[in-house]
Order: structure tokens, then sequence, then C-alpha cells
């Protein structure tokens, strides 16, 4: 089998990437550390089942990145690869972890990485199933005294820029707005000559009617994503592009740094 480069990506570099001198030089500056908790599942025919890490781990580089441009230093933690995804285990490769394995390795991760010196924690949210395990995992780790924790969920606020902005004016599992942030980040694992449009069937909905990840006010988790969608992805996909993206990560960051500087003090 002929081998290949299969994608590079950009830095800054995450801790797994760095040596343990690096660490420790990074600790000098600073111990905010930013961990992005995502999943191995899949997102349609076009992307690649690690699309929700991919996209963690992206916003934690280009956070890093921009604080820095503040003089605020910090660590692009080690991405959690598994999440809470049994909804979606009708679909080959997807790996799911209960919510309370889940909460157990948040919590182990991060008393490792306080351990080292760490005490300023941000957990970002690109997989909304997690919402449960981190917000528990936040609430035993906030009970030591010397620890912060901040979980950030960025859809509520940028629910509606971010549909703003989508040619489709649709988000969706799958659909366009994961569709270009993976295209801006790891464009060789997405294959647009296999995305299709899927639009389920409209249902009414109440005031405050969403999923609390969305802002909302109810919890209904899905037995199975193919009562949803026969092909795993939710929206129109084939008109996503890098830019748009580029432009969701901008205001996504932006938010984040925002809420990271205010909630720190820094």
């Amino acid at each position: 089998m002929k081998t290949e480069v299969i994608y590079s990506v950009r830095g800054p570099r995450n801790l797994p990437e760095m040596t343990w001198e690096e660490v420790a030089e990074a600790l000098k500056l600073t111990d905010l550390i930013i961990i992005p908790v995502g999943s191995t599942e899949e997102h349609g025919p076009h992307l690649a089942l690690s699309a929700d890490t991919i996209q963690g781990t992206e916003v934690s580089r280009r956070i890093v990145a921009k604080l820095s441009e503040d003089g605020i230093h910090a660590v692009a933690g080690p991405p959690i690869p598994f999440g809470v995804s049994s909804e979606l285990m009708d679909f080959p490769g997807t790996i799911t972890l209960t919510p309370t394995t889940l909460q157990t390795v948040i919590r182990e991760v991060s008393e490792s990485l306080i351990r080292h010196g760490f005490r300023k924690f941000v957990l970002l949210m690109p997989h909304d199933g997690n919402f449960g395990a981190m917000y528990s995992a936040a609430q035993e780790l906030a009970q030591r005294s010397d620890v912060r924790v901040v979980v950030l969920n960025w859809v509520p606020a940028l629910k509606k820029p971010l549909t703003e902005i989508y040619l489709s004016k649709q988000a969706g599992h799958g659909g366009e707005g994961e569709t270009a942030r993976v295209l801006a980040s790891i464009p060789e694992l997405v294959h647009l000559d296999r995305a299709q449009p899927y639009h389920p069937k409209k249902r009414d909905k109440l005031e405050g009617d969403e999923p609390m990840h969305f802002g909302g006010g109810v919890l209904d988790p899905p037995h199975g994503m193919k009562e949803e969608t026969p092909i795993g992805s939710i929206g129109d996909p084939t008109v996503a592009t890098a830019e748009t993206g580029e432009k969701c990560y901008d205001l996504i960051v932006d938010w984040s740094c925002k809420v990271i500087k205010r909630h720190f003090g820094l």
C-alpha cells in the first residue's frame, strides 16, 4: 500500500504535540488551559468521524493565538476524542462513552493537569451530546478552592450570527456549518463529492422548545439518529465553503476570548 501525507495542521501546537520541557516552560507563563471535548461519530457520508474533535481542536488553537495578541498566555490542551454518541451507533465507526465515563475522563485528565500546575480550565463543547457530562465534571472540579472551570458552548450566543452567514440559512448535524469549519481546518477530510442535502420534516415548536445546548429548555434525547436522517447528516453541506468556515471560527473565537477574559479577570 502506498503511503501518503493525509493532511497537515496549523499551530500553535497543543499539549500532546509539545515536549515535557516545552510544557514546563509554558507553565512559567500561564496556568490557563483550553480543552476541547469532542467525539468520534458519523457526520454523514462526506465528513470524517473526527469532525467534532477537529472543530474543537481548531477553536482551542485559535483561542490561544488570539489571546496571545493581547499578551495573554494559554495552552491548547489535549483534545478528548470520545464523547456521548449513543444515538449514532447505528452508523459504523461511531464510538460512544456513557456520560459517567466521560465525566470521569474529563475529571482525571484535569486532575493530571492540575498536578502539573494548571489552575484555570476552559472546557470547549464542540459536541452537544457531551453537555451533561461536562456540566457535572465542571461542578466536581470547581469544588477545589484552587481551581476555576468554565464550560463554553458557543451555539446559543452565536446561533443568529452564524445562521446569517450560512448560504443555506440552516444549521444541522454534518450540515453546512460543520462542513465549512472542517474545510477551513483539514479540507483533506471533507468529501464534497459525497455530500447530500437532507431536510427532515419540520415540526411545530413551542416557545423555548429547543434542546438546552441550543439555548432552549427541553431535553429529549433521541434513541437513534436514523429516525431523523437515513444518511446521518441534516442540512445542505453541498454549499459549504472554507470561507464560511473561517467566518464561523472568527465569531466563535472572538466570543470565546471575551468570555475567558471576563470570567478569569484577564
